[in-house]
């Protein structure tokens, strides 16, 4: 007999946990044909594309420069908004741009890279000898570059093309915040 209880309240506990477990499912699947089925809502929440890395990045950041590494692309954020665009090239593979959360160490019009055995005009410093800077000009004299803007080409810097890297040079001071993804 004590057997026969104990089976009967075992069967009674997993009836009830199975009712619960089905009215949580048939609910759901209430809910979702009612989203799928509704053209006034438009797409289920679930289905609504997330917000792109550069519109929560500037509204994160606020004010600063963020780097798109996938789009080769930085952007000057301003109160949360990207106000201009920029493409730009970013270190090769070998020798990649760093990726993180950093901000402007130093700056100087131009500055000379023994590395790149070129001047890079309007340097902005933000990682070790990583920075920003306008096409580099060999010891020739030449512009270096300015057909791989947009690709990744350079030795881990974040090239610009002449003029865009003065207009961000102008706007930025020591410790502009800087996000590079």
């Amino acid at each position: 007999m004590k057997n026969k209880f104990l089976i009967f309240i075992l069967i009674f506990v997993i009836g009830i946990l199975s009712g619960i477990l089905l009215l949580k499912y048939i609910n759901l699947q209430k809910t979702f044909s009612f989203l799928y089925n509704n053209p006034e809502i438009g797409s289920p929440p679930l289905l609504v594309p997330p917000k792109s890395e550069t519109q929560t990045l500037c509204q994160e950041i606020k004010n600063g420069i963020e780097v798109s590494l996938k789009e080769q692309k930085t952007r000057i954020c301003e109160d949360g908004k990207a106000l201009e665009e920029f493409s730009v090239s970013t270190g090769k593979q070998d020798t990649p741009t760093p990726t993180g959360e950093f901000s402007v160490i130093y700056k100087t019009p131009v500055l000379y890279s023994k590395i790149a055995e070129s001047w890079l005009p309007f340097w902005i410093g933000f990682h070790e000898d990583h920075g920003f800077h306008e096409l580099p000009i060999n010891l020739n004299g030449k512009r270096v570059g300015e057909d791989k803007i947009g690709e990744t080409d350079s030795l881990g810097c974040i090239r610009l093309k002449i003029g865009d890297a003065e207009k961000i040079y102008q706007r930025v001071k020591i410790g502009t915040k800087i996000i590079i993804f």
